[in-house]
């Protein structure tokens, strides 16, 4: 047996290992470390150590789906049992005559340990049929080989540990032999039986196993470094670096900043090392692509493949360039799909759908031409432009992903570069960027006629009355979007019947700067928050009524990095609690079915799901049903992300909304964002559902329910 368990041979492979890795490791570091954009992310260190207990060790997002989340689990749980079985390896290789059994406890650690062996393979064999036999859609650009592969060697280091186990049990040497603590390796151990206790063969069946158990563990760690399972050893810290601002606020560079020499993202350099942790961390689930509305309805969007086509940029870095990696491309229709480096990727594409990998081979020729083919540029030659114009900053990915990458961020970060560096971007998103910069609303109609829907309404201007209680915050969708203004007139009507102190800015009132910031000019969205700040200063206001839920967001989250500190309420909120103090009464049956439409900035970047529920359910004669996805899984009507003004190819994101609210068999849809209400009224109108479906904010069904 000592012969087996040579203190040099383990050292040479451990070395070997830890050499190979940290090689690895260095190289991926050090591109982290050239990352330009500061992000600092080591505050707060209490709720990031809470954040790795709840992602982490409870697997909290994974355990939404309860197939993969279960099988994830079994593996994931079992592997943190079983090091200690590696341990244990290691110190009985480097130190002979150890024996674990001697250690307290050894016992109830023996038992975890085999019952955890018997999770990990269960879990493995779990994936195996998931990968291999279901086949689920969102496994599409997946590096599958690889994945088979690693759960293939997962299965072999642990059926081999199981086996070392087994025959030691076998040889009859005490305390082992008697295997009580080790049901499952004690039944292996039968197998062995016939070889006899004490045997040479026996011996040296358990030399093998040993070896191979500690042979497939260290090159496990090695060859993550080069895998797509390098998430097993980023997600730990890319989870406990998550972002702890509101989850709706985007980063906010500073332009005054000296040292400024570029604006947004066109190279790898130019993301933060917390993106290129993202980027070592995906774990090409396909969770972000399966609710992603972009993808869903053909655009050249997939949240997942933009992050390993950002990966596989890198890897093909630090392999030395463009023109040093090996690419395989596959034609596919007239485009190509190019992966880098490792040669991944099964060539397969989804009815209907491009994959952002697909990139003409003349816009790939051209942008390598431009930087000299040294390096593969990031927009052009990595990642489509119309990929990035694609996305309604819906945040699905990121709420959906497993280990918390940021994919809108980098999305956005890409615009900017378009946008302030390059002036490229929709046609459609220009001009409504022109109105917001020259009549202070991207609708580019007259700002003197933003308070023409109020003026029949009696409604107080603040430059009037500076003490009201609270600011409404009309918005320009409702002051200016003849379908939109329903709402402000509703809203008016029930704030006037609880007798809610409030006063409108009129004129004064200009573009928060969402639309432009999300487009991609976050220069000018700067210039319109300080102007709001300084105007909203001058009353002394400090409570909000906003019920767009992007004036929401953006008063609520992005506001207070300008000074501006109010307290935001969305009038869904506000009905609610006006409801339920009796200040309002509703009195008037309606008699319908409505379903209600989560708007994404005002649920999934907000959480704020539970009060436009509440109100409906107070309607007299509403019955309330739910959409097949709704809540945190909803999905975006398409407007978010500057969409609301650009063109969209077929088929649209808000058609296959309306069909979802058709689905529940509901006469009426409430919605809670202009935005919405918008998109809702064009895709049923477009779908010809004017007869079966209609759609209004919430706020004026609570109108017409008072009577």
């Amino acid at each position: 047996m000592t012969a087996v368990l040579s203190p040099l041979a383990l050292l040479l492979l451990l070395g070997g290992a830890v050499y190979l890795s940290t090689m690895r490791y260095r190289k991926l570091f050090g591109l982290m470390q050239s990352a330009e954009r500061p992000d600092p992310r080591f505050d707060r260190i209490g709720e990031r150590i809470k954040a790795l207990g709840v992602y982490v060790l409870a697997q909290a997002r994974l355990l939404r789906w309860p197939y993969s989340g279960v099988m994830h689990a079994l593996i994931f749980w079992g592997f943190l049992v079983l090091l200690t079985a590696i341990l244990q390896a290691i110190v009985e290789a480097l130190w002979l005559g150890f024996h674990f059994d001697d250690v307290p406890l050894s016992g109830a650690l023996a038992l975890l340990q085999d019952l955890f062996a018997t999770l990990v393979l269960t879990g493995v064999v779990m994936a195996l049929i998931n990968r291999l036999i279901v086949r689920p859609i969102r496994f599409r650009g997946s590096h599958s080989r690889d994945a088979v592969l690693i759960l293939v060697w997962i299965g072999s280091l642990i059926t081999a540990m199981q086996l070392d186990y087994a025959t030691k049990i076998a040889e009859g040497n005490p305390p082992e032999a008697v295997g009580e603590w080790r049901p499952v390796a004690s039944a292996l151990s039968r197998i062995f039986t016939g070889l006899g206790a004490h045997s040479h063969a026996l011996e040296i069946f358990h030399g093998i196993f040993f070896w191979a158990h500690l042979t497939l563990v260290l090159t496990f760690l090695v060859y993550l470094g080069f895998s797509k399972h390098l998430h097993i050893i980023t997600s730990t810290p890319n989870v406990f670096f998550l972002n702890l601002e509101p989850k709706g606020d985007l980063p906010t560079p500073d332009f005054e900043a000296p040292d400024v020499e570029h604006f947004g993202t066109s190279k790898l350099e130019h993301l933060s090392w917390k993106d290129m942790l993202d980027l070592y961390t995906c774990t090409e689930c396909g969770r972000c692509q399966t609710h992603c509305p972009a993808y869903n309805t053909g655009k050249p969007l997939s949240p997942k493949t933009l992050i390993t086509d950002l990966r596989d940029l890198a890897y093909e870095k630090l392999a030395g360039g463009y023109a040093a990696s090996t690419h395989h491309a596959h034609q596919v229709e007239g485009g190509m799909w190019v992966t880098a480096e490792n040669g991944h990727g099964d060539g397969a594409a989804l009815p209907g759908h491009f994959e952002p990998s697909w990139l003409d081979p003349e816009q790939v020729a051209k942008a390598v031409e431009k930087v000299g083919g040294a390096e593969r540029p990031l927009i052009g030659g990595t990642i489509l432009e119309d990929t990035l114009w694609s996305c309604t900053t819906c945040g699905a990915c990121m709420d959906q992903c497993p280990v918390l990458i940021e994919h809108v961020p980098k999305i956005i970060d890409m615009r900017r570069y378009l946008v302030l560096e390059e002036s490229r971007m929709p046609k459609q998103a220009e001009q409504a960027l022109r109105g917001v910069e020259n009549q202070s609303n991207p609708y580019g109609l007259s700002q003197q006629t933003r308070a023409d829907w109020a003026k029949d309404l009696d409604v107080s201007f603040m430059k009037d009355r500076p003490d009201a209680e609270y600011l409404y915050w009309v918005g320009c969708a409702a002051s200016f979007d003849d379908r939109a203004k329903t709402i402000a007139t509703a809203v008016v009507k029930i704030l006037k019947a609880a007798g809610v102190d409030f006063a409108i800015l009129g004129t004064e009132e200009r573009c928060n700067g969402d639309p432009a910031r999300r487009i991609g000019n976050e220069y000018l969205f700067q210039e319109r928050a300080k102007e709001n700040v300084e105007l909203l200063s001058k009353y002394g206001v400090k409570k909000v009524i906003a019920p767009c839920p992007h004036c929401f967001n953006t008063f609520s989250n992005e506001y207070p990095n300008f000074g501006g500190h109010y307290e935001v309420i969305h009038h869904s909120q506000l009905i609610r609690q006006l409801l339920e103090s009796g200040r309002l009464t509703l009195t008037h049956p309606l008699g319908a079915t409505v379903t209600y439409h989560d708007s994404c900035y005002l649920g999934r970047w907000n959480d704020i799901f539970a009060p436009p529920r509440d109100i409906l359910e107070k309607i007299p004669g509403l019955t309330l049903v739910e959409m097949a996805r709704s809540k945190s899984e909803g999905m975006c009507c398409g407007a978010g992300g500057g969409r609301m003004w650009m063109e969209e190819g077929q088929p649209r994101v808000n058609h296959r909304r309306v069909q979802q609210a058709v689905a529940t068999e509901a006469t009426k849809v409430a919605t809670a964002c202009p935005f919405c209400l918008a998109m809702f009224e064009e895709g049923i109108s477009s779908e010809s559902l004017g007869d079966r479906l209609a759609v209004d904010d919430i706020s004026v069904y609570v109108a017409a329910a008072l009577g």
